[in-house]
Protein backbone atom coordinates (compact mmCIF):
# COMPACT_ATOMS: atom_id res chain seq x y z
CA UNK A 1 0.00 0.00 0.00
CA UNK A 2 1.30 3.44 -0.96
CA UNK A 3 2.02 5.83 1.91
CA UNK A 4 1.01 8.86 -0.18
CA UNK A 5 -1.74 8.87 -2.81
CA UNK A 6 -2.62 12.19 -4.44
CA UNK A 7 -5.37 12.09 -7.07
CA UNK A 8 -6.33 15.07 -9.25
CA UNK A 9 -5.47 17.60 -6.56
CA UNK A 10 -6.49 21.12 -7.50
CA UNK A 11 -5.96 24.28 -5.47
CA UNK A 12 -6.03 27.67 -7.17
CA UNK A 13 -5.36 31.07 -5.60
CA UNK A 14 -6.75 34.43 -6.72
CA UNK A 15 -3.63 34.97 -8.86
CA UNK A 16 -4.38 31.60 -10.60
CA UNK A 17 -1.25 29.99 -9.18
CA UNK A 18 -1.44 26.73 -7.28
CA UNK A 19 -1.82 23.17 -8.56
CA UNK A 20 -4.21 21.61 -11.06
CA UNK A 21 -5.12 17.93 -11.42
CA UNK A 22 -1.93 16.86 -9.65
CA UNK A 23 -1.54 13.10 -9.08
CA UNK A 24 1.33 11.04 -7.65
CA UNK A 25 2.07 8.19 -5.25
CA UNK A 26 4.93 7.48 -2.85
CA UNK A 27 5.61 4.08 -1.29
CA UNK A 28 7.57 3.07 1.82
CA UNK A 29 11.29 3.76 1.42
CA UNK A 30 10.77 6.00 -1.60
CA UNK A 31 11.85 9.64 -1.79
CA UNK A 32 9.90 11.70 -4.32
CA UNK A 33 11.66 14.89 -5.34
CA UNK A 34 9.38 17.69 -6.54
CA UNK A 35 11.14 19.87 -9.11
CA UNK A 36 9.92 23.13 -10.53
CA UNK A 37 10.48 26.89 -10.52
CA UNK A 38 9.14 29.17 -7.80
CA UNK A 39 5.37 29.35 -8.10
CA UNK A 40 5.03 25.94 -9.75
CA UNK A 41 2.91 24.53 -6.90
CA UNK A 42 5.35 22.45 -4.86
CA UNK A 43 4.65 24.13 -1.52
CA UNK A 44 0.92 24.27 -2.25
CA UNK A 45 0.84 20.50 -2.73
CA UNK A 46 2.73 19.95 0.52
CA UNK A 47 0.47 22.29 2.49
CA UNK A 48 -2.60 20.50 1.15
CA UNK A 49 -1.14 17.17 2.26
CA UNK A 50 -0.66 18.44 5.81
CA UNK A 51 -4.05 20.12 6.17
CA UNK A 52 -2.58 23.64 6.06
CA UNK A 53 -4.95 24.59 3.25
CA UNK A 54 -8.16 23.17 1.81
CA UNK A 55 -8.02 21.86 -1.78
CA UNK A 56 -10.64 22.96 -4.30
CA UNK A 57 -10.99 19.37 -5.48
CA UNK A 58 -9.21 16.02 -5.63
CA UNK A 59 -8.39 13.32 -3.11
CA UNK A 60 -5.50 12.81 -0.67
CA UNK A 61 -4.66 9.64 1.24
CA UNK A 62 -1.73 9.56 3.67
CA UNK A 63 -0.81 6.37 5.55
CA UNK A 64 -4.16 4.97 4.43
CA UNK A 65 -6.06 7.86 6.04
CA UNK A 66 -8.06 10.83 4.76
CA UNK A 67 -6.69 14.19 6.04
CA UNK A 68 -10.21 15.65 6.06
CA UNK A 69 -11.29 13.11 8.66
CA UNK A 70 -8.14 11.75 10.32
CA UNK A 71 -5.59 14.56 10.29
CA UNK A 72 -4.46 14.13 13.95
CA UNK A 73 -3.73 10.45 13.29
CA UNK A 74 -1.73 11.36 10.20
CA UNK A 75 0.28 14.12 11.89
CA UNK A 76 1.18 11.83 14.81
CA UNK A 77 3.12 9.68 12.31
CA UNK A 78 4.41 12.46 10.03
CA UNK A 79 7.33 14.88 10.25
CA UNK A 80 7.45 18.08 8.24
CA UNK A 81 9.42 21.20 7.42
CA UNK A 82 7.36 23.75 5.50
CA UNK A 83 8.72 27.22 4.73
CA UNK A 84 9.94 29.04 7.89
CA UNK A 85 10.65 26.66 10.81
CA UNK A 86 8.05 27.02 13.58
CA UNK A 87 10.46 27.43 16.48
CA UNK A 88 10.19 29.36 19.75
CA UNK A 89 13.11 31.85 19.81
CA UNK A 90 12.89 32.46 23.57
CA UNK A 91 13.32 28.73 24.34
CA UNK A 92 16.48 26.66 24.10
CA UNK A 93 16.99 24.00 21.45
CA UNK A 94 16.25 21.31 24.02
CA UNK A 95 13.13 23.06 25.29
CA UNK A 96 11.81 23.45 21.75
CA UNK A 97 12.02 19.71 21.14
CA UNK A 98 10.57 18.82 24.54
CA UNK A 99 7.61 21.12 23.92
CA UNK A 100 7.02 19.88 20.37
CA UNK A 101 7.34 16.28 21.49
CA UNK A 102 4.34 16.65 23.80
CA UNK A 103 2.09 16.71 20.73
CA UNK A 104 3.12 13.17 19.76
CA UNK A 105 1.60 10.12 21.49
CA UNK A 106 4.18 7.95 23.20
CA UNK A 107 6.86 10.66 23.04
CA UNK A 108 9.97 9.77 25.06
CA UNK A 109 11.75 12.85 26.40
CA UNK A 110 14.95 10.81 26.61
CA UNK A 111 15.06 10.78 22.79
CA UNK A 112 15.73 14.52 22.60
CA UNK A 113 19.42 14.24 23.43
CA UNK A 114 19.96 11.67 20.69
CA UNK A 115 18.12 13.78 18.13
CA UNK A 116 20.15 16.87 18.97
CA UNK A 117 23.28 14.78 18.54
CA UNK A 118 22.06 13.44 15.18
CA UNK A 119 21.62 16.97 13.80
CA UNK A 120 24.88 18.26 15.29
CA UNK A 121 23.34 20.57 17.90
CA UNK A 122 24.00 18.70 21.13
CA UNK A 123 26.55 21.22 22.41
CA UNK A 124 24.02 24.02 21.77
CA UNK A 125 21.17 22.29 23.61
CA UNK A 126 20.97 24.99 26.32
CA UNK A 127 21.29 27.95 23.95
CA UNK A 128 18.28 30.12 23.08
CA UNK A 129 17.12 29.64 19.50
CA UNK A 130 17.07 33.40 18.88
CA UNK A 131 20.87 33.22 18.80
CA UNK A 132 20.90 30.48 16.15
CA UNK A 133 21.94 31.03 12.56
CA UNK A 134 19.50 30.17 9.75
CA UNK A 135 21.28 26.87 9.17
CA UNK A 136 21.14 25.94 12.86
CA UNK A 137 17.41 26.66 12.91
CA UNK A 138 17.01 24.36 9.90
CA UNK A 139 18.87 21.62 11.76
CA UNK A 140 16.63 22.03 14.79
CA UNK A 141 13.53 21.97 12.59
CA UNK A 142 14.79 18.71 11.09
CA UNK A 143 15.22 17.26 14.58
CA UNK A 144 11.63 18.29 15.36
CA UNK A 145 10.45 16.57 12.17
CA UNK A 146 12.12 13.35 13.33
CA UNK A 147 10.54 13.41 16.80
CA UNK A 148 7.66 11.01 16.01
CA UNK A 149 9.94 8.48 14.28
CA UNK A 150 7.91 9.34 11.19
CA UNK A 151 6.56 6.99 8.58
CA UNK A 152 6.24 10.02 6.29
CA UNK A 153 8.44 13.11 5.93
CA UNK A 154 7.32 16.21 4.01
CA UNK A 155 10.28 18.55 3.51
CA UNK A 156 10.12 21.88 1.66
CA UNK A 157 13.60 23.22 0.83
CA UNK A 158 15.05 21.64 4.01
CA UNK A 159 18.69 22.60 3.34
CA UNK A 160 17.94 26.28 2.71
CA UNK A 161 20.55 28.29 4.63
CA UNK A 162 22.60 25.25 5.66
CA UNK A 163 26.37 25.22 5.29
CA UNK A 164 28.27 22.38 3.61
CA UNK A 165 28.54 20.41 6.85
CA UNK A 166 24.84 20.79 7.58
CA UNK A 167 23.87 19.74 4.06
CA UNK A 168 26.04 16.63 4.26
CA UNK A 169 24.58 15.77 7.66
CA UNK A 170 21.02 16.22 6.34
CA UNK A 171 21.80 13.94 3.40
CA UNK A 172 23.06 11.20 5.72
CA UNK A 173 20.03 11.52 7.98
CA UNK A 174 17.59 11.32 5.10
CA UNK A 175 19.30 8.26 3.67
CA UNK A 176 19.01 6.62 7.10
CA UNK A 177 15.29 7.41 7.21
CA UNK A 178 14.85 6.02 3.71
CA UNK A 179 16.61 2.82 4.77
CA UNK A 180 14.25 2.61 7.73
CA UNK A 181 11.32 2.58 5.32
CA UNK A 182 10.15 6.16 5.76
CA UNK A 183 8.42 7.68 2.73
CA UNK A 184 9.57 11.20 1.82
CA UNK A 185 8.20 14.04 -0.30
CA UNK A 186 11.01 16.56 -0.84
CA UNK A 187 11.35 19.82 -2.72
CA UNK A 188 14.69 21.40 -3.56
CA UNK A 189 16.25 23.58 -6.23
CA UNK A 190 19.54 21.68 -5.87
CA UNK A 191 19.61 19.10 -8.66
CA UNK A 192 22.76 17.38 -7.37
CA UNK A 193 21.15 16.95 -3.95
CA UNK A 194 18.08 15.40 -5.57
CA UNK A 195 20.25 12.90 -7.44
CA UNK A 196 21.79 11.70 -4.19
CA UNK A 197 18.61 11.57 -2.12
CA UNK A 198 15.65 10.78 -4.34
CA UNK A 199 14.40 7.50 -5.76
CA UNK A 200 11.82 9.23 -7.97
CA UNK A 201 11.27 12.70 -9.35
CA UNK A 202 8.27 14.73 -10.50
CA UNK A 203 8.48 17.96 -12.50
CA UNK A 204 5.86 20.68 -11.99
CA UNK A 205 5.31 23.73 -14.16
CA UNK A 206 2.56 26.28 -13.64
CA UNK A 207 0.82 23.94 -11.23
CA UNK A 208 0.74 20.94 -13.52
CA UNK A 209 2.73 17.71 -13.42
CA UNK A 210 4.55 17.56 -16.74
CA UNK A 211 6.76 14.52 -16.16
CA UNK A 212 7.69 11.93 -13.55
CA UNK A 213 10.30 9.17 -13.57
CA UNK A 214 12.56 6.99 -11.39
CA UNK A 215 15.86 8.76 -10.73
CA UNK A 216 17.84 5.74 -11.96
CA UNK A 217 16.04 6.00 -15.31
CA UNK A 218 16.64 9.75 -15.46
CA UNK A 219 20.37 9.35 -14.88
CA UNK A 220 20.64 6.56 -17.42
CA UNK A 221 18.82 8.54 -20.09
CA UNK A 222 19.98 12.10 -19.39
CA UNK A 223 23.10 11.77 -17.26
CA UNK A 224 21.87 14.22 -14.60
CA UNK A 225 18.66 15.53 -13.08
CA UNK A 226 19.62 19.04 -14.14
CA UNK A 227 19.81 18.03 -17.81
CA UNK A 228 16.55 16.08 -17.49
CA UNK A 229 14.77 19.01 -15.88
CA UNK A 230 15.92 21.51 -18.48
CA UNK A 231 14.97 19.17 -21.32
CA UNK A 232 11.53 18.41 -19.93
CA UNK A 233 10.63 21.99 -19.05
CA UNK A 234 11.66 23.18 -22.50
CA UNK A 235 9.55 20.53 -24.29
CA UNK A 236 6.00 21.57 -25.12
CA UNK A 237 3.19 19.02 -25.12
CA UNK A 238 5.16 16.22 -23.47
CA UNK A 239 2.90 13.60 -21.92
CA UNK A 240 3.32 12.52 -18.33
CA UNK A 241 5.27 9.26 -18.24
Amino acid sequence: MAVVVIENLTKKYANRRGVENLSFEVERGQVLGLLGPNGSGKTTAMKAMLGLLTPDSGAISLLGMNPDEQLPGILSRTGCMIETPGLYPYLTAEQNLLLTGRFYPGFDAAAVEGLLDRVGLLRYRKEKVRRFSVGMKQRLALAAALLPKPELLVLDEPTNGMDIEGTALFRELLLQERERGCAVVLSSHLAHEMEQLCTHTAVLREGRLIDRAPVAQVLEQYGSIERYYLRVTNTEGREVG
